[in-house]
């Protein structure tokens, strides 16, 4: 297995996972295009609602996130192989492929702020709910405020800049973990399950170790599920089912019935089960590395850190523009929903290429002027 053939197909999944986080918060902003209560209920309470369901791709970005960082270190059996393990190697590069970006996106979302903050709102035909309307129009700033939005790992209650910033705050920690994690799968599963289970319940850590931790053991297990999975259609297409009913379960079964945690957790073991099938379907890797789905993979992340600014300040205007053509609610509501895409798309190309490229790269520069350093003392 070539890391760059892997890396592709599950960067779609991440980029697809992205714009289900995207499709929420403007359906969040504009609501759905329904005219009649059974189209809404049919949206949102089926499993048409998984293309907007950005709960359950958090999910999938936990899972996926251990599933990843892991994946190298599991390519010969059961036990991790340390020996490409460099500690200091690894943090400064998570530094710069997470915290780094974001740094950046929050300085141009402060200045996008502060010219929004006492600017009109604008007035659509299809009325934006107070949600998104105030989010940066009734929440005033100091440089203070700002300044402790950029710590990920402490940030404050309210996030006003990049209000989906606390999925990072939390990626930053867990992946921060992954040398634990490694040093405990060497020595079986039963010491993540424990480990898991005491770091969530006495530590105060965030369930959602739980998905990162269900993703690294998929990586461990990676050889042998892939071979089972590959060889057994039916047995591929159950997981396949089973994990879509729990990655959706929110959809009918709602969070004040089984509690929040659970329905995390449902998602969670669905998000994983889903990986489990593409990793063990060839045929839908071929689909998944499609170039145009691998274009959306690869600036996912610049999307997730893009689209709210988008959202705030630029889809009405879109939607503005688009009431001068149509009066049809759909029509306004497709065309807001595909422009704000396709502008977060093209934006996310440009952070990619001039924010996410350049800081990976010094991020390696670094921890190669190291390692030189160390090589020249010995």
């Amino acid at each position: 297995m070539s890391a760059k053939t892997h890396i592709s197909y599950l960067d779609t999944i991440r980029g697809l996972a992205a714009l289900a986080v995207i499709s929420e918060h403007y359906v969040i902003a504009y609501g759905l295009p329904c005219e009649t209560p059974f189209c809404q209920q049919v949206l949102d309470f089926s499993p048409l609602h998984i293309w907007w369901d950005g709960s359950a791709a958090v999910s999938m970005f936990f899972v996926l996130s251990g599933l990843v960082l892991s994946l190298r270190y599991f390519r010969d059996g059961h036990h991790p192989d340390m020996a490409e393990f460099h500690l200091g190697r690894f943090l400064i590069n998570r530094m710069f492929r997470i915290w780094l970006p974001y740094l950046l996106v929050l300085l141009i979302s402060a200045g996008l702020f502060t010219y929004t903050f006492d600017s009109a709102i604008v007035q659509t035909s299809m009325p934006a709910t107070a949600w998104i309307t105030e989010m940066w129009h009734n929440y005033p700033l100091t440089p203070a405020d700002m300044l402790r939005e950029s710590f990920l790992l402490n940030l404050p209650s309210l996030i006003v800049l990049l209000p989906q910033a606390w999925t990072l705050s939390i990626e930053l920690v867990l992946s921060l973990l992954l040398p634990l994690g490694l040093l405990l799968a060497s020595r079986g599963t039963g010491w993540l399950v424990f480990f898991a289970l005491m770091a969530t319940s006495l530590l105060g850590v965030s369930f959602f170790l739980l998905h990162f931790l269900l993703g690294l053991t998929i990586a461990r297990y990676y050889t042998g599920l892939t071979q089972y999975l590959a060889s057994r259609t039916w047995h591929r297409r159950f997981v396949l089912l089973l994990g879509l009913t729990l990655y959706t379960s929110s959809t009918f079964v709602p969070f004040d019935l089984i509690g929040e945690a659970a329905s995390w957790l449902a998602s969670g073991l669905g998000a994983g089960l889903i990986l489990m099938f593409v990793l063990g379907s060839a045929h839908t890797q071929t689909l998944l590395s499609q170039p145009v789905l691998r274009q959306i993979g690869k600036v996912s992340y610049s999307a997730y850190l893009s689209h709210m600014a988008i959202l705030i300040c630029l889809t009405p205007h879109i939607l503005k523009l688009l009431e001068a053509v149509t009066e049809n609610r759909l029509a306004l509501w497709l065309g807001g929903w595909l422009l704000t895409v396709a502008f977060t798309q093209g934006v996310s190309l440009l952070f990619y290429q001039w924010v996410e490229m350049p800081s990976m790269t010094m991020g390696r520069r670094i921890t190669n002027a190291f390692d030189a350093t160390d090589s020249a003392k010995l």
